[in-house]
């Protein structure tokens, strides 16, 4: 009978945890800050203090989470902001806007969680391209740092344009550089360029040229993904399983004297 008693506590206290884990796994705020780090770090930051998007710890709103769920799926007409949502010709269903919406929000409350981070995928080296001055290995990392998110990971086009193929220009390489570093007016592409008030130097532009131009001369490179990790910025599941795996133990005690009790009746 003991072990039965044992037993049922056991799988009372593991059932429990079950459901504190896919709980936490649930999380709107810990699945939106894995798709903010996907998606708007690069251009709002890691803690949204602002890159080459709006600073984001400051909201004209009393209800943050509306106003950036409304932000994101629509775009700003007029701005460099996007729209997001699949119903506008974006990537996002509308359960990742939410979520998104959700981790943001979350900054309101005054502490800053920045987004999860990755270690960056290894690149296989690319042969140089003639008539260009930068490393287009050191470009390819420059890129998924800072392009693929609109660009796509090998230049497919995403929310931003395709770059995977043959360019009108006569000096595609002047052209890139030039579009990268000054962006393009009445569009969402934004200076990249330090000199302008961007965030890339003057290599870090040339070398990304020279990967732009090898996308369509030498074909794409070969990219390994990082092992993934998963996402720790809320900091939610912890407590909450931990606190769920407490209860457990206290009802398994009580489930344990009263057993015993019993057994003495």
């Amino acid at each position: 009978m003991r072990v039965r008693w044992w037993a049922g506590a056991a799988a009372i206290v593991m059932a429990l945890v079950i459901v504190a884990i896919a709980s936490a796994q649930g999380d709107p705020v810990i699945q939106g800050a894995k798709l903010y780090a996907d998606n708007c770090v690069v251009c709002h930051g890691a803690g949204g203090e602002g890159r080459v998007g709006a600073r984001l710890k400051d909201f004209p709103s009393i209800n943050p989470a509306a106003f950036v769920k409304a932000t994101v799926a629509n775009g700003v007409p007029g701005s460099r902001m996007p729209a997001w949502s699949q119903a506008k010709g974006g990537p996002l269903t509308d359960a990742e806007i939410e979520a998104i919406a959700a981790f943001v929000a979350t900054w309101t409350l005054g502490n800053v969680t920045p987004a999860p981070t990755e270690p960056p995928p290894v690149l296989t080296p690319l042969p140089t391209v003639a008539g260009v001055s930068g490393d287009p290995t050191r470009g390819a990392q420059v890129f998924q740092q800072n392009c693929k998110v609109c660009h796509g990971d090998r230049g497919e086009g995403r929310i931003g344009a395709r770059l995977a193929k043959s360019f009108a220009s006569a000096f595609p390489a002047a052209y890139i550089k030039q579009v990268v570093s000054d962006g393009v007016n009445g569009s969402v592409m934004p200076t990249w360029a330090q000199s302008s008030g961007g965030p890339l130097n003057t290599q870090q532009i040339d070398d990304v040229t020279a990967f732009v131009v090898s996308l369509f001369k030498t074909g794409s490179p070969t990219f390994i993904e990082p092992t993934a990790t998963p996402p720790s910025s809320s900091g939610s599941a912890l407590p909450v399983i931990g606190g769920v795996m407490l209860l457990g133990i206290a009802i398994a005690v009580v489930v344990i004297v009263s057993a015993r009790g019993a057994r003495k009746i």
